[in-house]
């Protein structure tokens, strides 16, 4: 049981990881559109990023289901 709430919990700390670097990244991209610079990079970063928190999300949901 310890196990499952130690993965819960580094499940749920990638989440929050992945959402701050995607915030960071927007403004970041925010300024870059701003100068005319390339945020295509960026945006791919996110959308990657994105990817990663619905896998966790789902993993999260199926670890959840079974600790109880």
């Amino acid at each position: 049981m310890l196990d499952v709430k130690y993965n819960i919990k580094g499940l749920i700390s990638s989440i929050y990881e992945c959402q701050k670097k995607i915030i960071i990244n927007r403004r970041f991209i925010r300024e870059l559109e701003e100068e005319g610079g390339d945020s295509r990079q960026l945006l791919k970063e996110n959308l990657e990023l994105e990817r990663k928190i619905s896998e966790y999300q789902k993993e999260l949901r199926k670890k959840y289901q079974f600790s109880y």
